[in-house]
Order: structure tokens, then C-alpha cells, then sequence
């Protein structure tokens, strides 16, 4: 959810900050004071191209900044985390700066990041929808995707693309094995390649345990020395465990003092404590051996292994990977008729597998596909379409990584008109008016947390504005909803409104924005409604506002 907004220099914009709630947020103004100019800025943070012309008059650079917060598990936290960002307040801040000599500057969290990165992550929190938008939700290639989010079975989709990628590994395997002509030279190579790597006889962790060992044969001389020399000041004619030993002796029968008593304990624990080391420091050096045979193997050994890890893939599990590759070529050289015959027969029950995971999948869709067609049409009833139809229309396909579907949103604004996609039968109001729909339903479904509405109500007016003031309202309970509008009926559904306003002089235009309160709002809506703020104005304004928030 966007939480802040500071903006500097930005076109007609001095210098802003504002504060953001949830709920619906309508931002209303008069014609050409810039209402739109704030849903631009936050386009901008969401990785809009800029330019020098943005810049305001006299200045040499913009400043946008929004602050977000990103709730857990939420996929913009997960790709933030990835990039090695800590999110321990849920809050992040992205800045977008850009000079009046072209350079720009994108930050989050105050660390230098790429705009397309941001726009990775904004895009996951934010959904700016104007009229004239080609939004996503009227193309068809993520109508699927929608009717997903929808069914709410991540589990069997994520089972189903599996199914569809073992398929088609088996498939690919298949078709190389019948492109590719193996000769005698190639068995004979790919043979001796497998002879070596079985021969190593490879074993995960055999290297780095040699290498240690090796390690210790190398500083046999200086260990050995070392540990002689420890001895003898530990135990020998002069050691610390003698003199220790003969120190607990003369304390032994002071009784007299409770401080003496208490340092003979102390002095004979720490006897017990270094004769215990000094026992285990002899034993290590009574068994200590230098064999050279046994250094030699060792050499041997890990050059083997090194070799056979450089020439086959780096590391243990590589080649083993490898030998399993080389045996299932040669295997195909030697026996190419029946290889060919089970890999038939692997690719046909791979694709059973699949395509029984794929069709429960269909039959889910289809049967939720109704409730979602039932749940949209009531959203346009409220939105006064009345006689729109919404259909999901499934066309069977062999299969792909999403299963054994191609899914196609239809709508019918009229009676009597037949269902046709999306993008080719509405426009204008009634174009924004499903949209609004369609928003309603999908948008907590992708986890979106702020939609924005800029004038997307042109062209509508009485009962019909007010549907969509009051949708718009009840989509704000679920996300974070800003709506640029020209209509009272609109704006009167907010739960926080802002006016925009244009101040001018002999030198200058600023662009302000600050939220009104009940009463501020009670007479921007008497003016939206009637350019006016008479009494009469002002009570139809009142009741207006006291029906919308009802």
C-alpha cells in the first residue's frame, strides 16, 4: 500500500508531501489544475520513461518519492529479499530522480537500483488503469492466468506443469536420439569416457577429505616438533604439571584460611584439567606417523579426481549426471531399435500422466469458471449493465506447461448481441464500467494492493456515476483504491478526498494538494455538482455525500 507521497519540481508541482490511508481516495479539481499530475508521479516511480520537459520551469531537477509498505509472503517482498533487501518494518522507499541534462536516478531503500527493477516490484503492489489503457484483463494471454488466481489450486497447477515438463524432456530426448546418427567412432569414445569416470569411482566429500589429510602429512615435521616441545613444558623437569602438582602439595594442609583451602581446590582442578591434555596431546603424538606410501596415495588420488572433475563437470554430482548421459547414449548406439521403442513408450505414459492431471485441472476450471462468470455478472448489475453476459470460453489444446486449456474472456453489453472478446465490444463508459468489474474480482486475487482510477468515469453521469463511486468504495475494503474524478457522485464515495488546486501569479503556476475535511468536502462537491455553493447546492451536496457514506 502506498503510505507517502513527496514530490518536488515536478511540471506545475513546487513541493508536496502527502499521506495515504486505505480505502478509496478521490482526487477531484478543476480542469487543468493538474489532478492527473500526482497519478503520473507515482507512474513515474513505477518505472514511466521521464524526460527534461517533466522538470518544472527553473529548476534543474525532480525529485519523486513514495513510501510503500509490503506485507508478508506478499511476491514483491519476495523478490526484494532476493535481492539481498532487509524489509524489517514492511516498509520500503523508492526515489526517482532525473536532471534537466537527462540523467536519472533510481533508489530503494535509499540503494541505487535499475528502474526496471523497480518496476518488477511495483508492479506486483500497484494498477494504474486510465480509459485508454490496453489493459491487461482485455488480453487474452493472461485470461488463463486470471481464471487461476481465481480457482485457487497453486498446488495442482504447479503439478500439472510438472507432469508437462517430464513429457516433455522424454519428448526432446526422443526426437534428438531419431535426428542423430551414432557411428562406430562415437562408441568407441563415448565408451572410453564412461570407463574413465567409473573407473575414478567418485565419492561425494572423498576430495575435500584427502585434501585435509594431505594437509596434515605436510606439516608432519612442524606438528611434530610443536607438540614435543608443548610436552616438555607441560610435564618435563621444569613443566607446568609438576609445579602445579607440587603448589596443590604445600596447600594441601593449610586449613587455617578459607582463601587457601579454596585456591588448593581451584590449583587441583586445574592440575586434573592439564594432565587430562597433556594425556591426550601424548597419545596424539605416540600415534603420529609419517608414511610415505600413504602420501603418495593420497597425491595420486586427488589428481585423479581433480582430472575427472575438471574434464566432466566440476563437481561429484556433474559427473555422475554425466555417466548416466554416456550410458544412455551408448545404450541408444548399441541398441537403437529398442531404445527408440521404450522412449515411444515412456513419452505415451508421461503424456497419460499429464494429460490425467491436466483434465482434473479442465474440469476444476470449468466448473469454476461458471461461479466466476455468475460473480462478474453481478458486478456490472450493480455497475446498471443490466443486460451484460460474461462468458469463459475453453478451447482444448494438446498441452503446455499450463495443461489442456486456451481460455478466452467474452462479454455482451446488449440484449440480443452475441459474446465477443473483450478488447473489440465496449468502449467509453461502458468499457470502464467492466473493467471496474473485472477489478473487483481479480484484483486481491493477485495480490495488488493499490488501484488507481484516472477519470476513468468519463462519459457517464447520474445513478450510473454513483454505481461506480459505490463500487469503487466497496473495492476500497479489500485495497488501497485512488480515483481522479470529475463527478460529485463519485467523489462523495471516497473516505478520504483531496482537492488539487492551480495558485498563479505574474511569474509562476503551482499545483497544490491537500485533503479536505466534512466540510470542505461538503462545498468541493456542491461546486463539482453545480458550480456552485448556495444553500440549496450545499444541502443536495450534503445529502449526496451523508447517501454515499451510508
Amino acid at each position: 500500500m502506498l503510505t507517502g507521497m513527496y514530490v518536488k519540481d515536478f511540471v506545475l508541482i513546487d513541493e508536496i508531501h502527502l499521506d495515504f490511508c486505505e480505502g478509496m481516495s478521490a482526487f477531484t479539481g478543476e480542469t487543468g489544475a493538474g489532478k492527473s499530475l500526482l497519478i503520473d508521479a507515482i507512474g513515474i516511480l513505477c518505472g514511466d520513461r521521464v524526460n527534461a520537459s517533466m522538470i518544472k520551469q527553473g529548476k534543474e531537477k525532480a525529485v519523486i518519492e513514495g513510501v510503500f509498505t509490503v506485507t508478508k509472503n506478499h511476491p514483491a517482498r519476495m523478490l526484494l529479499e532476493e535481492a539481498g533487501y532487509d524489509i524489517d518494518d514492511d516498509t520500503i522507499v523508492i526515489q526517482r530522480t532525473f536532471t534537466q541534462e537527462g540523467k536519472s536516478i533510481a533508489r530503494l531503500n535509499y540503494r541505487t537500483t535499475t528502474v526496471s527493477f523497480v518496476k518488477k516490484v511495483l508492479g506486483t503492489l500497484i494498477d494504474i488503469h486510465s480509459q485508454h489503457d490496453n489493459q491487461y484483463l482485455l488480453n487474452n494471454k493472461y485470461h488463463l492466468t486470471l481464471l487461476d488466481h481465481y480457482l485457487d489450486e497453486p498446488s495442482l497447477c504447479r503439478e500439472v506443469s510438472e507432469c508437462y515438463r517430464v513429457y516433455q524432456t522424454i519428448t526432446q530426448e526422443l526426437q534428438e536420439s531419431l535426428n542423430n546418427d551414432y557411428n562406430e567412432d562415437d562408441l568407441e569414445f563415448l565408451t572410453y569416457q564412461l570407463n574413465e569416470i567409473t573407473d575414478a569411482e567418485l565419492k561425494e566429500g572423498e576430495l575435500e577429505a584427502l585434501e585435509e589429510e594431505a594437509k596434515r602429512f605436510m606439516a608432519f615435521e612442524k606438528i611434530s616438533a610443536a607438540l614435543s616441545q608443548c610436552l616438555q613444558l607441560l610435564n618435563g623437569d621444569q613443566g607446568a604439571d609438576p609445579a602445579i602438582y607440587e603448589a596443590c602439595r604445600l596447600l594441601e594442609n593449610l586449613n587455617e584460611d578459607e582463601t587457601l583451602i579454596q585456591s588448593h581446590d581451584k590449583l587441583l582442578e586445574l592440575y586434573y584439567a592439564l594432565d587430562e591434555q597433556y594425556q591426550l596431546l601424548y597419545d596424539y603424538v605416540d600415534h603420529m606417523e609419517y608414511d610415505e606410501q600413504r602420501v603418495n596415495e593420497i597425491n595420486e588420488r586427488i589428481f585423479t579426481i581433480r582430472k575427472i572433475l575438471r574434464k566432466y563437470g566440476g563437481d561429484v554430482k556433474s559427473v555422475m549426471a554425466k555417466h548416466a548421459e554416456l550410458e544412455r547414449r551408448i545404450d541408444l548406439i548399441l541398441h537403437r531399435s529398442d531404445f527408440l521403442r521404450k522412449q515411444e513408450i515412456k513419452q505415451k505414459e508421461a503424456y497419460t500422466a499429464f494429460y490425467a492431471k491436466a483434465k482434473v485441472l479442465h474440469d476444476l476450471r470449468v466448473a469454476k469458471a461458471q461461479e466466476l462468470e455468475a460473480a462478474i455478472v453481478t458486478q456490472l448489475r450493480d455497475l446498471q449493465l443490466e443486460y451484460a453476459r460474461f462468458h469463459v470460453s475453453f478451447q482444448a489444446i494438446e498441452g503446455n506447461s499450463h495443461g489442456i486449456d486456451a481460455v478466452e474472456f467474452l462479454i455482451s453489453m446488449n440484449k440480443g448481441e452475441a459474446l465477443k472478446p473483450l478488447q473489440t465490444t465496449a468502449s467509453g463508459g461502458e468499457l470502464s464500467r467492466l473493467m471496474l468489474g473485472l477489478k473487483t474480482i481479480f484484483t486481491s486475487l493477485q495480490g495488488i494492493e493499490t488501484v488507481i482510477f484516472d477519470e476513468i468515469d468519463t462519459g457517464v453521469s447520474g445513478s450510473v456515476a454513483f454505481a461506480i463511486g459505490k463500487k469503487m468504495q466497496q473495492l476500497g475494503r479489500q485495497t488501497q483504491v485512488f480515483c481522479v474524478t470529475h463527478l460529485a457522485q463519485v467523489a462523495a464515495c471516497a473516505m478520504h478526498h483531496y482537492l488539487v488546486e492551480k495558485h498563479q501569479n505574474e511569474t509562476s503556476t503551482n499545483t497544490q494538494i491537500h485533503e479536505l475535511d466534512e466540510t470542505s468536502r461538503i462545498k468541493e462537491l456542491a461546486t463539482i455538482a453545480s458550480d456552485s455553493i448556495s444553500p440549496s447546492a450545499l444541502s443536495a451536496a450534503r445529502e449526496l455525500y451523508q447517501k454515499a457514506q451510508s
